[in-house]
């Protein structure tokens, strides 16, 4: 092993493995005609509660980048962090353009290549990493400058503001007039143009986590996990009505993101894995292993989307069939874009190895 690997947290690289699991998760219900099949029956509310569980992967990534950039500094080498993310995306994005372009046609031209990497369609949580990374370093003196006090005081009011209108506006629909009132109450302290304010809910919680390093009750985290999950799932198949999956249900930001319950499931699944300490070389080896290429296996994931569901739905077509290929078609594109990711560090590693050896190397004198 390693000594990146001997000096890790072990709980972080599984809540970093879970979060990458998550991702693959969560793109499956994009693929497999979920959102556009009627919500009715045991098999589609199944399917719902483990889409909301999914959604969770998203925030666990910001509260990870909080967690551990919480200390980072405006100087050059939190700039050159950005390199590696940037080399992965463009490579990894132009693959996915070949194989889109190899499985449907011509998809996308040079014209529209460019665009789609520049405007970051096709992957954008890279696009929204490096926004956050620019103003990382003033967040955390922000952070930094705050009492205990204060810092909590932060915590509950961005939470008020960023995250409670989409839970606060259900009630707007509905004919109790005394249920309105009270929404109507919630929302004049969180309006609803304050939703996007999430990601620095979520940051400042991995920078909390850090700090204070809370120890909660973990079969209470796991009971915080089902009741909002189940909360939600029950939420969106009411609003559903026997239709189609309603966005703007728990998701008017972001596909939900911002949703205070989804915000309680996230950090509780953070909590639940974070401070566990794996006393076994071999587990601690695998999480290891993904939790470094977290950023590659989300990228190449969408590759194995291409080419796992072009052939799927040649075959399969009812979602009954997709409640159990979920369980065929997510680990095979897991698994497999864990290896390729791993395959691509290495490539990377050993190029950059050279190139940085090359530029240590003094010249030949005259």
């Amino acid at each position: 092993m390693s000594d990146a690997a001997k000096t890790r947290l072990p709980g972080l690289d599984i809540v970093r493995s879970v979060a990458a699991l998550f991702v693959v998760s969560v793109h499956y219900f994009f693929n497999c005609g979920y959102y556009s099949t009627p919500m009715s029956g045991r098999v589609m509310f199944i399917m719902t509660l483990e889409r909301w569980l999914f959604l969770c992967c998203v925030p666990l990534y910001m509260m990870l980048t909080g967690f551990f950039k919480c200390n980072k500094e405006l100087n050059k080498a939190h700039f050159k962090s950005f390199i590696p993310v940037g080399i992965a995306y463009i490579i990894l994005s132009v693959i996915k353009i070949f194989t889109g372009n190899h499985y449907y046609g011509k998809v996308y031209g040079i014209k529209e290549s460019l665009q789609s990497l520049g405007t970051y369609t096709m992957a954008w949580y890279v696009g929204f990493y490096f926004s956050l990374m620019l103003i990382a370093p003033f967040l955390n003196r922000l952070w930094h400058a705050l009492s205990k006090k204060e810092k909590h005081l932060l915590l509950i009011f961005l939470t008020v503001v960023a995250t409670m209108y989409p839970l606060v506006s259900l009630p707007s629909t509905s004919e109790v007039t005394v249920i309105s009132c009270i929404g109507s109450l919630f929302t004049f302290f969180a309006p609803n143009y304050w939703q996007m304010l999430y990601p620095l809910l979520y940051y400042f919680l991995g920078c909390y986590f850090k700090e204070y390093k809370p120890k909660l009750n973990k079969l209470l985290l796991i009971a915080v996990i089902i009741i909002t999950v189940s909360a939600n799932s029950l939420i969106s198949y009411h609003y559903a009505m026997g239709g189609n999956f309603v966005w703007g249900i728990l998701g008017t930001v972001d596909c939900g993101y911002n949703c205070i319950t989804v915000v309680l499931c996230s950090a509780s699944i953070f909590l639940l894995f974070y401070d566990i300490d794996l006393k076994g070389r071999v587990p601690k080896k695998i999480f290891y292993l993904i939790s470094s290429v977290s950023l590659e296996i989300y990228l190449i994931s969408a590759i194995f989307d291409i080419i796992i569901f072009d052939y799927a739905k040649q075959k399969f077509f009812d979602m009954k069939d997709f409640i159990w290929l979920f369980f065929i078609i997510t680990p095979i594109n897991f698994i497999g874009s864990v290896v390729c990711s791993l395959i691509y560090k290495k490539m990377y590693d050993t190029v950059s190895g050279l190139l940085a050896k090359k530029n240590r190397e003094p010249e030949a004198p005259c």
